[in-house]
């Protein structure tokens, strides 16, 4: 693993699944990606499945079960919320070696763990943004992190088969947040340069930052992880997707080897039509 700070996972909600109490899979999901089967959390509000990828980053497909603890949910208030809500990063510090670095923007590291189905202990430390339920106002702008306690491969257990998906992809290239105005902007700037350092650039209203990989993929750019673009909202139809929070985090980008059908210069949506979960994209590399 990079020591910069690297992608953890991102996270998507959609509908539970009434019976199964499990994510609700969309199909262009099902049709593109290997699920690895997750579970209901421990705390019985939540339940998941993950798509792995090659990079060590992964999707957490996520949803609400129980509608009594979403107020007071981190990733709440709104029990109904599709889409992307959150992205988390990670580094070869310890919980609080990393938090002596970001305390004045995250509160302290919170500890945690479960039992896999095989009787595996899974221990782990996740360190939220500040603010008033686990931060639940700034999900999706401000990062949280993750630090394994248990190896990494027992909570993420990447193999060839799971990491091989009908799309190709292999990693994460790039995500988006974008600002209402440009106070927030400088504020969330700001935020991120404490976090990731300043080797950021800056063109008019919009400031990209990269974040490193868990483990280099050959396809992928050399020396580069995923691009964290920040930006103002540019048009009618941003203005009005942040208008509620401020922000709107989405598009979603994630490298697929090019071949004679799809070239360096595709670029294709997978959400779309009746299931829009803010923009899930292959570049092809």
């Amino acid at each position: 693993m990079s020591p910069s700070q690297c992608l953890d996972h991102l996270v998507v909600f959609l509908p539970a699944d009434p019976h199964t109490k499990l994510p609700q899979i969309p199909p262009f999901f099902e049709e593109n990606f290997t699920l690895t089967p997750g579970g209901i959390h421990a705390d019985g509000a939540t339940s998941n499945t993950l798509i792995l990828l090659s990079d060590g980053c992964y999707i957490e497909l996520i949803s609400f079960i129980t509608a009594a603890a979403v107020k007071n949910h981190w990733w709440g208030p709104d029990a109904q919320f599709s889409g992307w809500k959150d992205w988390c990063l990670t580094n070869t510090k310890s919980p609080e070696e990393n938090h002596s670095r970001v305390r004045e923007t995250h509160a302290e590291p919170q500890h945690g763990g479960r039992k896999r189905a095989d009787g595996v202990d899974v221990k782990w430390a996740v360190t939220f943004p500040k603010g008033d339920t686990g931060g639940q106002s700034v999900r999706g702008r401000i990062p949280f992190f993750c630090h394994d306690v248990t190896p990494r491969d027992v909570r993420v257990p990447l193999s060839t088969e799971r990491t091989t998906h009908p799309c190709g992809a292999q990693g994460v290239t790039q995500l988006t947040i974008i600002v209402k105005d440009r106070n927030l902007l400088e504020q969330t700037k700001q935020v991120y340069t404490s976090i990731l350092g300043d080797g950021m650039q800056q063109s008019g209203d919009k400031v990209i930052f990269n974040a490193g990989r868990v483990h280099d993929v050959d396809m992928l750019p050399p020396g580069r992880g995923a691009q964290l673009i920040l930006r103002l909202a540019k048009n009618d139809q941003e203005q009005d997707a942040t208008a509620e929070s401020g922000y709107y985090y989405g598009n979603v980008v994630l490298g697929a080897r090019a071949d004679a059908h799809n070239t360096s210069t595709t670029k294709t949506r997978l959400d779309s039509g009746v299931v829009d979960i803010r923009g899930l994209w292959l570049e092809y590399i």
